[in-house]
């Protein structure tokens, strides 16, 4: 289990929403068809029904869940010619074992005890998207109108010097 890994996969709001959707699959995407999931590979749900529920493309869904098998979160079959993914509950227990641990909320030099639903819920509301790098908006300003600026500041400078 690699914690930073995870925390990167969980990091994307479609990541985030498909590993909660998965810890109940047949509330969220109803029963699969595939009568061989229900047998050799129970609460799976096949890419299609990932990808219908996301309501993004097909490539997005095989990134998604890459880097989600990556991270150890999930588990996938191939069965037939359709791939079916499940959830790694070991991988997440130990997960949620760490961050109690390692992470958890202290209130005065006590910890506070956070069960493993108590960290979905937390991280239901945490605000997951990248917001390191500033938008075009932000970037973007004229060159003529950023020279103006340094040329109208620099020229009351130097009225004011004398």
């Amino acid at each position: 289990m690699d914690p930073l890994r995870i925390l990167k996969a969980l990091s994307n709001p479609h990541r985030l929403d498909i590993i909660l959707w998965l810890k109940h699959p047949e509330k969220e995407f109803g029963v699969q068809v595939h009568t061989k999931t229900l047998i050799d590979f129970p609460n799976s749900v096949s890419v299609k029904s990932i990808q219908k529920r996301c309501g993004v493309s097909q490539s997005s869904i095989s990134t998604f869940m890459s880097i989600l098998e990556n991270a150890e979160l999930v588990e996938s079959r191939k069965i037939d010619q359709y791939t079916y993914f499940r959830r790694n509950e070991k991988v997440i227990r130990e997960f949620g074992e760490w961050y109690n641990k390692e992470v958890s909320i202290q209130s005065d030099d006590k910890d506070v005890s956070i069960q493993s639903d108590d960290i979905d819920k937390l991280l239901k509301t945490l605000n997951l998207e990248d917001t390191s790098y500033p938008t075009t908006e932000e970037t973007s300003v004229p060159g003529e109108q950023l020279a103006a600026e340094i040329n109208t500041k620099g020229f009351d400078h130097d009225e004011n010097r004398n």
